[in-house]
C-alpha cells in the first residue's frame, strides 16, 4: 500500500506542476500537461515491471477487451442521464441564477470542437485516470483491506479511491471540485463488478462529455 500511495503522490505532484506552470505562463506547460497525463499510466506501470515487478493482472495495471464490461458503462451512462440533466439545470439556474438558452451556435463556445473533445476526454482523460484509479489504486487499497479480513473491503477501497480521485481534482478548481468523489464511486463500482476497466473508462468520458454539451447553454 505505501508503494500505492507513493505513486499517488508523485501523480499529483505532476499536476499541481502542471497548474503551476500553465498559471505562470511558462512555455514548457504543453510539456508538463504530458506528464501529468503520462504519469498516470507510466508511474504504476513502471512501479509493477521494474520497482517491485508482480503479475500486472494482479496489480491491475491491464485494460482487457469485454463487451459485458462495456454495456454496464453504457447503461450507468442512459441511467444518469436524466438525473443529472435535471441536478445540473437546478444548479444553474437556481443556485447560480444562470438563464438556459438552447442553440446549436452555443456549441461555439466550447473551447474545443466536439470532434475532438471526444477522443481527447477518451485517451488523455478517462482513460489514464481510470487506469491509475480505478486499475492500479482501487486494487492496491482492495488487496491491502482484503489482507486484514475486512468484510467491506471491496467498499472501503472504491471509497478510498474515489477520495483520492477527488483529491486531485481540488488544485485546480477549489472545493467544488471534490465533488467528483461521487462520480468516482460510480466508476468504483463499475470497476469491481465488472472486473475490467472498459465500462468506467466510457462511463467516465460519456459523464464528461455531457456535462460539457449541457453547459454551454447557461449564461
Amino acid at each position: 500500500m505505501k508503494r500505492a500511495l507513493c505513486c499517488y503522490v508523485i501523480c499529483f505532484a505532476l499536476v499541481v506542476l502542471n497548474l503551476v506552470s500553465a498559471h505562470l505562463g511558462f512555455p514548457v506547460s504543453d510539456i508538463t500537461w504530458f506528464l501529468a497525463v503520462f504519469g498516470l499510466i507510466a508511474v504504476p506501470l513502471i512501479e509493477v515491471r521494474h520497482i517491485h515487478p508482480r503479475d500486472e493482472a494482479e496489480a491491475g495495471v491491464v485494460v482487457t477487451w469485454s463487451g459485458k464490461d462495456l454495456l454496464m458503462g453504457l447503461a450507468a451512462v442512459l441511467i444518469l442521464l436524466v438525473p443529472v440533466a435535471l441536478g445540473n439545470h437546478f444548479v444553474r439556474t437556481v443556485l447560480q441564477d444562470m438563464t438556459f438558452q438552447f442553440s446549436l451556435d452555443n456549441y461555439a463556445r466550447l473551447e474545443t470542437p466536439l470532434y475532438w473533445e471526444v477522443p481527447l476526454q477518451i485517451l488523455c482523460v478517462a482513460l489514464p485516470e481510470e487506469f491509475f484509479y480505478r486499475g492500479y489504486l482501487q486494487t492496491a487499497f482492495l488487496k491491502f483491506f482484503k489482507e486484514r479480513s475486512m468484510r467491506l473491503a471491496p467498499a472501503l477501497a472504491i471509497v478510498c479511491a474515489s477520495a483520492c480521485f477527488a483529491l486531485v481534482h481540488l488544485p485546480s478548481g477549489g472545493v467544488a471540485r471534490l465533488l467528483t468523489f461521487f462520480p468516482g464511486l460510480l466508476f468504483g463500482f463499475l470497476r469491481f463488478k465488472s472486473g475490467g476497466l472498459l465500462g468506467a473508462i466510457f462511463c467516465h468520458a460519456a459523464c464528461n462529455m455531457m456535462m460539457a454539451v449541457l453547459n454551454v447553454h447557461y449564461f
